[in-house]
């Protein structure tokens, strides 16, 4: 070694020693305020709640290849990175799900998503650990899906029928139409339950419950109560018939006939309060209950669609595979 701290070859030559690692942070510990930076670029004041503990050297972690320059050891990540994993290409699960996760439903093809499908097969936390209100709705820490984000079951979730969890549209990949604000009326099996690619099927719906669930959507997305049944409700509804995946229907006007409000508690006309008698909204604005729902917000006797206090009877229509509850 020479004195100016090179390191001499035996043909004279002298070449320069490795860099030296970066310093390592101070120590962190739970509870810590810090700075960090948030997707959008900017910083934000946060909190430490946990500090990872691996005794792998900072030369075994992986960096991610997309643009975060997040690094993780390797039993730190979900799913766990394999040995044999390119370090070269390695892209984390938060990078994945950021470029796979799309309004109406998350990629379907293309390198991410495979990595999103393979991703989805371990949830990052432990669905036992999460407490759950009495209708399953809602939970403690605020944590559903494959991202363990943040979520409200009635704006665009659906809720696995084996492991009750709730997931965003935009992070499934079996959707074939955008969901409708409220819609529960699916048989939904995550990536989990599985151990491969999602299951969904459409469930059989009530015309009632159809013109509930247009009336919800309606009112979510325009902020109002009241719609005019032919200009708003009957429009919307035939213009959206291929997304509600309800089949094949012959007519505008076998939807306008089939549907009568006023003789649902589920529904308020506008001639109530003086106004239009062609309008019409939902008495108490909430999705439509599933026949599974063990309680309802509306009166009871209008699970199924009937009135309280009216007789109801089910008159089947040979043109649609579904049900219409008209009252006698």
């Amino acid at each position: 070694t020479a004195e100016d701290g090179q390191t001499r070859l035996r043909d004279g030559r002298t070449v320069s020693p490795p860099p030296s690692p970066p310093p390592l942070p101070p120590p962190l510990s739970e509870g810590d305020d810090v700075l960090a930076r948030w997707s959008d670029g900017l910083l934000y004041l946060g909190n430490v709640k946990r500090v990872c503990m691996s005794v792998y050297a900072r030369l075994l972690c992986h960096y991610c290849h997309s643009g975060c320059v997040s690094c993780y050891h390797p039993e730190c990540h979900t799913p766990t990175i394999e040995p044999e994993a390119d370090s070269d290409s390695w892209i984390c699960r938060q990078c994945v799900f950021a470029v796979a996760t799309k309004r109406g439903g998350a990629l379907k093809r293309g390198r991410f998503a495979r990595l999103m499908q393979f991703m989805k097969l371990r949830l990052p936390y432990q669905l036992s650990s999460l407490d759950w209100d009495p209708q399953h709705l809602t939970n403690q820490q605020q944590c559903y899906c494959y991202c363990a984000g943040p979520g409200e079951w009635n704006l665009k979730m659906l809720q696995c029928g084996s492991c009750g969890q709730w997931f965003h549209e935009a992070c499934t990949q079996c959707l074939t139409k955008p969901l409708l604000y409220g819609d529960r009326f699916y048989q939904f099996q995550c990536s989990v339950c599985t151990k491969g690619p999602e299951t969904i099927q459409r469930l059989p719906m009530t015309w009632v419950d159809l013109a509930h669930l247009v009336l919800y959507h309606l009112s979510l997305c325009c902020k109002r109560k009241y719609f005019d049944f032919d200009h708003e409700i009957l429009s919307f509804t035939n213009e959206n018939w291929d997304s509600l995946l309800l089949g094949a229907l012959k007519g505008e006007h076998q939807v306008k006939n089939s549907v009568c409000f006023s003789v649902f508690p589920r529904f308020v006309s506008g001639k109530e309060i003086k106004k239009k008698k062609c309008l019409f909204g939902l008495q108490v604005r909430a999705p439509p209950p599933l026949t599974s729902d063990s309680a309802s917000v509306f009166n009871s006797g209008e699970g199924g669609g009937g009135g309280l206090g009216h007789k109801t009877s089910l008159v089947f229509f040979p043109f649609f595979p579904f049900f219409f509850h008209a009252s006698r």
